[in-house]
């Protein structure tokens, strides 16, 4: 690793270090120049000039001591490096002249600090070793009166009595040492021990002191005893740990998530997680099904779940659609389709909401721009890896799975799984999809009309006996605090919540994914006449991706009508599939077709050539006939018709009679009456003519 050393060229006083590296390429700096700024060079050139002798590796000329600095000092260091973080958070981006500009004009504008500041401050971090001492005001002032004892001519502290030797004098430059572990190894990898980093100092203090042995090496004593009395535990936690892990897990929690939601409605959450548990199909329960998807929709104000979606969809927009449609209507009939009967005062979240929370994964999707347009709903995405910016929805889930563990089989247990006596979990599912769903509603029911909220923040003028149970939250938000929720139709929340794309309008019908549809409006308006018009060309379509058999199409772009178009003829092979199903063969087909179209291009010139082959020899047998004067050969069309069609019968006509292997007879005409020369027979096409003309 290169990184942070640094070397001296050999004919002069110059010094450079490494700060940054890729495998290809790595960035110097000067520090010697008082202006100077990263520049690039490659790796292996870096070598050949280590190979020519023209630059060598050099200690670290940066000393300082983590004593305990006066307030001044420490204060600079602090604030210069909180300032400095701003732009250290896009570090390999300061490595390029126009994005540093950026962000340096960025961190002037969001602290207002002058530019030369950060400027300097940067430089300095750079060039003196990029740590936060790097900051301090001036190293060699450090030390003096109630600071730390370093250059002393005997060690420290208590003898050894088992080990051989002295052990090492903590000077000025062994505490360096130590700080460069700590700093440059123990911060950067949370994986490492202290022991790890103990090991590192060791290693540099075998590098800048060459003549040392065992007995003369600090010990892991002296390393912690440096660690602990320097480095503050906080800050420590606070380096090793990922900022978004931090900011998730272990930062201070100042506020809550009702805070600024003054009313039910005024903020719904939605979250997805795979349940903890096997399910079995409906048809067999000896089938195993996998794991169920619990999508729950939550509000911040009263906790109530407002919502919920259980299936086997994968996280998607498509769960995350059914489980803001339960949310936004009526309960009553959802329940008794699994057999539970409620008062719709049990459950009355029926609304839409003025705002909408979820992961990036789901309101990214361009199709959630149908909330905003159809609905009037603020989204808001919380932030990655940042679980607790939906902290309550995301609590829920443990307590749903908490409630129905200890009752059901198939529970997924976290020991590599397997259960007891090797017995794998999924063999002891017995619950189907509707089993459990049933059971989840029980349990949000219960949750919304029972559970009492731990340490609910109560607003001033929220009454003092008003139990903290969702319920009994909402109903009061409801009567006192002003309503957020807007009455909507099921219709209109069904149709709008669906993904809508384009599809294009021809004589045949409406295309839409490769599928052709039919539509009686359209019919009406002769869309699909084949006579020059100004049909559209394009219209907006939603369709639900788990069945082909309907889409609905928007005539007027508009969100409060629309068409309902069905599969027509053309597609009827794709009836009653998934548009993934459908698209796969579509896929198949077009691939089929692309093989056929190859053969036909392929076998293309040989059609030619036997066609040109027929052509050439009908053209050789004609001229190799006596040659007739053009009028010669106008004469008697109909008559040489006449009789090619008579030699056509006679190979062509059907005759299963077998052939007679006796000689014919001679057969003599013994009548001399005169026949009549005006006997007519009548044409084939006569003779096969319709008996009622």
């Amino acid at each position: 690793m290169l990184l942070n050393q640094v070397y001296q060229y050999t004919d002069s006083t110059e010094r450079i270090r490494v700060v940054y590296e890729t495998l290809e390429f790595i960035w110097l700096i000067s520090l010697d120049d008082e202006s100077a700024w990263p520049i690039l060079m490659p790796v292996s050139e870096l070598h050949e000039l280590i190979a020519a002798q023209t630059i060598e590796c050099i200690s670290e000329p940066f000393t300082f001591s983590h004593v305990e600095l006066d307030g001044a000092q420490t204060l600079k260091r602090d604030e210069a490096y909180a300032m400095l973080k701003i732009l250290l958070k896009d570090h390999s981006e300061l490595f390029d002249k126009t994005s540093r500009n950026r962000l340096i004009r960025n961190a002037v504008e969001a602290t207002g600090k002058p530019r030369i500041y950060f400027i300097r401050q940067l430089r300095r971090y750079w060039q003196r070793g990029m740590t936060p001492n790097a900051l301090l005001p001036d190293y060699h002032k450090s030390g003096g009166k109630g600071k730390s004892r370093r250059d002393v001519g005997n060690k420290l502290g208590r003898k050894r009595t088992t080990a051989e030797g002295v052990g090492a004098i903590i000077t000025d430059d062994v505490a360096e040492i130590f700080s460069l572990a700590i700093d440059g190894f123990f911060f950067q990898n949370d994986k490492f021990s202290i022991k790890d980093a103990k090991d590192k100092a060791i290693g540099l203090y075998k590098s800048r002191y060459p003549d040392s042995d065992k007995t003369s090496i600090p010990t892991l004593r002296q390393f912690r005893y440096f660690y602990e009395s320097n480095y503050k535990k906080h800050d420590v936690v606070r380096q090793r740990t990922p900022s978004k892990a931090y900011d998730k897990d272990i930062r201070a929690l100042t506020s809550t998530s009702a805070f600024m939601n003054i009313g039910p409605g005024g903020r719904y959450e939605i979250d997805a997680t795979i349940a903890d548990l096997y399910l079995v199909s409906e048809k067999d329960p000896n089938k195993i099904i996998g794991r169920p998807v619990v999508y729950v929709v939550k509000d911040v104000f009263s906790r109530m779940v407002t919502g919920l979606y259980v299936g086997l969809e994968n996280p998607s927009w498509v769960a995350a659609m059914m489980a803001m449609s339960n949310a936004f209507l009526d309960k009553t009939e959802y329940c008794r389709s699994y057999g539970i009967e409620i008062d719709p005062s049990m459950w009355p979240s029926v609304g839409i909401p003025a705002s909408i929370m979820a992961d990036k994964g789901e309101l990214l999707h361009r199709q959630a721009d149908v909330l905003v347009n159809a609905f009037n709903i603020q989204l808001s995405n919380s932030r990655s890896y940042r679980g607790d910016d939906k902290g309550g929805v995301e609590r829920y889930f443990n307590t749903l799975q908490t409630k129905f563990r200890p009752y059901v089989g198939g529970i997924v247990e976290p020991v590599n799984g397997k259960k007891r006596l090797g017995r794998r979990y999924e063999l002891d599912a017995e619950l189907t999809l509707h089993a459990f769903t049933e059971t989840v509603i029980h349990i949000i029911i219960n949750y919304n009309t029972r559970h009492v909220v731990k340490d609910y923040d109560f607003a001033e003028d929220m009454p003092n006996d008003l139990p903290a149970v969702p319920l009994q939250l909402w109903n009061w938000g409801i009567k006192n605090r002003t309503g957020k929720l807007r009455p909507c139709s099921k219709e209109m929340v069904e149709v709008n919540l669906l993904p809508t794309e384009k599809g294009t309008v021809s004589e045949v019908g409406i295309g839409f994914k490769g599928l052709k549809y039919t539509c009686r409006e359209a019919m009406a308006e002769g869309w699909f006449d084949r006579f020059k018009q100004t049909r559209p060309k394009k219209v907006e379509v939603a369709f639900d991706p788990r069945r082909t058999d309907v889409v609905y199409l928007r005539p007027d772009k508009s969100y409060q009508s629309y068409w309902i178009c069905e599969l027509s003829d053309r597609s009827r092979r794709y009836k009653g599939m998934s548009f993934v199903d459908a698209a796969g063969i579509l896929k198949s087909s077009k691939v089929a077709e692309a093989s056929a179209n190859q053969d036909k291009d392929f076998d293309a010139p040989d059609l030619q050539e036997t066609m040109e082959r027929i052509a050439k020899r009908e053209r050789d047998k004609k001229a190799n006939t006596p040659k007739l004067t053009d009028s010669q050969r106008l004469v008697g069309i109909k008559g040489n018709r006449d009789e090619e069609r008579e030699f056509e019968r006679d190979n062509s006509s059907v005759n299963l009679k077998p052939e007679s292997k006796q000689s014919t007879a001679e057969v003599i005409d013994i009548h001399t009456a005169h026949n009549s020369e005006s006997i007519e027979y009548p044409s084939l096409d006569d003779f096969l003519g319709d008996d009622d003309d």
